[in-house]
């Protein structure tokens, strides 16, 4: 699969102009979104779902997987290459992901599988967004209506 980079100056900013809303859900990131693309050149069809800036780098957060493989990975980039674990919130479902930081160019953080119907993917199905913390630094992750709908078609996507 493609990695994505991720500017750390952006997550940053995301962290000090997120705001929360109603009910203890964070406030959309402006110019932020959730996005899916699909690519289809490779022998099993595979998805990302990436908070980010449309044509930029400047990515907190990707997930992956393969279509109807019921098995979801998520990624960051440009964290500390000691980086072993990152945790997940959507509102009640926490999820602590351990994983991997490969430290050849950029740091990037792979994480261990994350069952597709699994309550906290459920949940930020569900609630449209969530909130990261990883080194410390916690960063929101809030979908516009598009990027509600682009959650949705992701998880179907993955689903087994």
């Amino acid at each position: 699969m493609k990695r994505m980079m991720v500017s750390v100056g952006g997550a940053v900013t995301l962290i000090l102009g997120a705001t929360a809303s109603v009910a203890g859900a964070p406030a959309v990131n402006e110019g932020y979104d959730w996005t899916m693309r699909v690519n289809e050149e490779e022998r099993a069809q595979s998805a990302i779902l990436a908070y980010e800036v449309t044509d930029t780098d400047d990515q907190p957060l990707a997930f992956s997987c393969e279509e109807g493989g019921n098995r979801i990975f998520a990624s960051i980039s440009g964290n500390s290459p000691d980086l072993t674990a990152i945790d997940l919130a959507s509102g009640d479902q926490k999820l602590r992901l351990t994983g991997t930081t490969d430290a050849e160019e950029i740091p990037y953080f792979s994480s261990e599988e994350i069952a597709g119907g699994s309550p906290f993917i459920r949940a930020f199905a569900a609630n449209g967004w969530l909130r990261m913390t990883a080194d410390g630094a916690t960063v929101d992750m809030a979908a516009t209506p598009g990027g509600k709908q682009a959650i949705t078609r992701f998880v179907t996507f993955c689903a087994g």
